[in-house]
């Protein structure tokens, strides 16, 4: 029989590992809900992998060296620890859905809510990944694809660890090592590849657990010191609190990125298993216990309060909404934890394996049962009218075929189409530059040109700005100084167009950025932040169209229309025309809804339908000057010093 691996206390209850939990929930909680400083707060599921890995192996490397081990009571406990809260919730959100959700979404819905009752559902939401993919806070389940990950990884590991018992507890070792290594270097290639895939599927994020599981099997680190002690148990929950802190969504992920907050918290459980420190008292502090403890409640919670905050009842994310979504999640997680998680766990020594796994069974096979209903039915249409229908369409639009995405509205390092930027000859110029904000002008100017030829370099999240300052440069800043600096003056154009979902932050960049384009261009246009809603647009359209007046002015995002004035300002200042899509669409705090009759003006919270994209696209073309002889031509014939001003 094989020696017990040395399993760090893993046997017996450690409050610093429930702490550890707090310190993994609250960010991804607090990132969801928005608040600023928590942009890295996913990383708060990593660690939650790097716990189960840890906890479960233990359990089950003891109990296969006591000759104890059952399969079909190991997942006799998953279902206990699991199922109940998570079918509750299930429940609970299926109603809301039925009651919120417009067809296509509750089609979505229904999707998800089968794949995430077989747990599968990060195959779902792999598949529907995508820079104009459905609206993430649409998606009520979207949180239950790390379940699923965790899931999967207990229908091989287990067998794997009986498997290897007779042969000892090295070969566990080993074979750990190399799935780690294995998992870890697939990560890190596919994130180049596929990102989606690389972010949601099990091949990539095995290595996560798994680096819990080698904590499990492996000889006691030595950690017995101290000092040692203090410094692993510090040093992993400032690395976790640095990757919250610094990381975001730009990061690429779980590739090497993760291996800061995945090391982090295996040092922190390290330290903890060997003795006590200063960091272990902390992560041990009744409050923070308690957050640990409802942990698994509260994350099967926290996600929907925030999708039908929005969904529901429309919510702008203010201050005082984010901090109702945080206390109710809170509140949720408390009540799940106490009344659900509790008692079903106490008690389950009452009933049999084979109730128990019956009753899972048909758990799961009712919740399959109401996805199939949600789908079959194409979503309910019959809960709307025909007006209401034909609004609720725009929902599924599909931005990124109409902005020409993967060719000309690129992603990552993803290379341009060369038609993009293709310049006929003797026809002036227009070079239209930025994220989706400035992807989404381009139907309209195709078909409202002005007799411009129109190139176009737009790039997923990136708003043109040059960076300032030097060194390695984010992806996004590489692309605008590839654009302004080394495209631009070997191709001087016409006219710049500069669009983008501005913030105020951007305020800093943006008279150099104008400069660097005004040295290569006639004209250069700044283009305003558009009108932006809580939500969807077309959902408030639904919901006028259902005699609710006004609900999309009361869904107006207001932080454009204060950015607006500031924006114009400073463009005017450093000799840029502006264009105020503000002004231009919205008088009196009421803006434009439709392009035409039954055609909404945007189909998400900001970004234009073709039709839409048009009718800005005539506000654009009035500041532009009348189209004259191309900038190349003018530039050539009026000499090196006139074409430099």
């Amino acid at each position: 029989m094989m020696t017990a691996p040395h399993l760090h206390s893993a046997t017996k209850y450690r409050a610093d590992i429930d702490g550890l939990r707090a310190l993994a929930v609250l960010p991804v909680v607090l990132f969801h809900i928005g608040v600023p400083g928590f942009f890295g707060g996913f990383v708060g599921v990593d660690v939650f992998f790097v716990i189960s890995g840890y906890l479960i192996t233990g359990i089950i490397a003891r109990e296969l060296a006591a000759g104890q081990f059952s399969i079909v009571e190991f997942y006799r406990r998953r279902v206990v620890r699991i199922f109940p809260a998570l079918f509750a919730m299930l429940a609970v959100v299926s109603l809301l859905a039925v009651a919120t959700m417009l067809p296509s979404e509750l089609v979505r819905y229904g999707k998800a809510l089968a794949a995430t009752s077989g747990f599968a559902s990060n195959f779902v939401f792999y598949q529907e990944s995508g820079y104009f993919a459905p609206d993430g806070h649409t998606k009520a389940l979207l949180h239950t694809w790390s379940l699923a990950v965790e899931e999967q990884f207990y229908l091989f590991w287990p067998l794997i660890l009986a498997g290897l018992h007779a042969r000892g507890a090295n070969s566990i070792r080993w074979i750990a090592a190399a799935l780690t290594a294995a998992s870890f270097a697939l990560a890190i290639w596919l994130l180049g590849v596929d990102p989606s895939a690389a972010f949601f599927l099990i091949p990539t994020r095995a290595w996560e657990l798994m680096v819990g599981a080698l904590i499990a099997v492996m000889p006691l680190l030595p950690a017995r010191h101290r000092l040692l002690r203090e410094v692993l148990a510090a040093g992993g929950i400032l690395g976790i609190l640095a990757a919250v802190k610094f990381y975001n969504a730009g990061v690429p992920f779980p590739g090497p990125a993760a291996l800061l907050p995945i090391l982090s918290a295996a040092a922190i459980i390290v330290a903890g298993g060997s003795g006590s420190s200063l960091g272990g008292r902390l992560l041990s502090w009744r409050p923070v216990v308690f957050i640990g403890k409802i942990s698994f409640s509260l994350y099967l919670w926290h996600w929907p309060v925030i999708v039908f905050a929005q969904v529901g009842l429309l919510l702008d994310h203010s201050w005082p909404v984010r901090s109702a979504e945080f206390l109710l999640s809170l509140l949720l997680g408390y009540l799940s934890w106490r009344y659900i998680e509790q008692p079903t766990r106490l008690g389950a020594v009452r009933f049999s394996s084979p109730r128990i796994l019956g009753g899972a069974v048909a758990a799961m096979a009712l919740s399959v049962l109401v996805g199939a209903v949600a789908i079959v039915s194409q979503g309910l249409p019959q809960r709307y009218d025909a007006q209401q229908l034909a609004l609720a369409r725009y929902e599924d639009y599909d931005g990124d075929k109409e902005y020409r995405g993967g060719s000309c509205f690129v992603v990552g390092d993803q290379p341009y189409d060369a038609r993009c930027l293709a310049r006929p000859a003797g026809q002036p110029t227009l070079l239209l530059l930025g994220d989706s904000h400035a992807a989404h002008l381009w139907p309209g100017l195709a078909r409202q040109h002005g007799g411009y030829s129109v190139l176009q370099a737009t790039h997923t999240g990136c708003r043109p700005l040059l960076p300032a300052g030097g060194g390695k440069l984010p992806a996004c800043e590489q692309f605008a100084r590839r654009m302004l600096t080394d495209w631009l003056p070997q191709h001087p154009v016409d006219v710049v167009v500069l669009a983008g979902r501005w913030e105020a932050r951007d305020l800093a960049q943006l008279p150099a950025t104008i400069a660097a384009a005004r040295r290569h261009a006639r004209q250069v246009i700044v283009v305003g932040p558009i009108p932006q809603y809580a939500a969807a647009l077309p959902r408030f359209l639904v919901k006028e169209a259902g005699h609710d007046a006004g609900a999309a002015e009361r869904g107006l995002v207001r932080a454009p229309f204060a950015l607006d004035p500031q924006m114009r300002a400073l463009a005017s200042a450093a000799g840029a025309s502006y264009v105020s899509l503000i002004d231009g669409l919205c008088q009196g705090g009421h803006c434009r809804t439709l392009a035409a009759p039954g055609v909404p003006l945007q189909f998400d919270y900001g970004h234009l339908t073709r039709d839409g994209s048009a009718v800005v696209a005539t506000l654009l073309m009035q500041a532009v000057q009348p189209a004259a002889a191309p900038q190349a031509q003018r530039s050539a014939q009026a000499g090196p010093a006139e074409a430099g001003n």
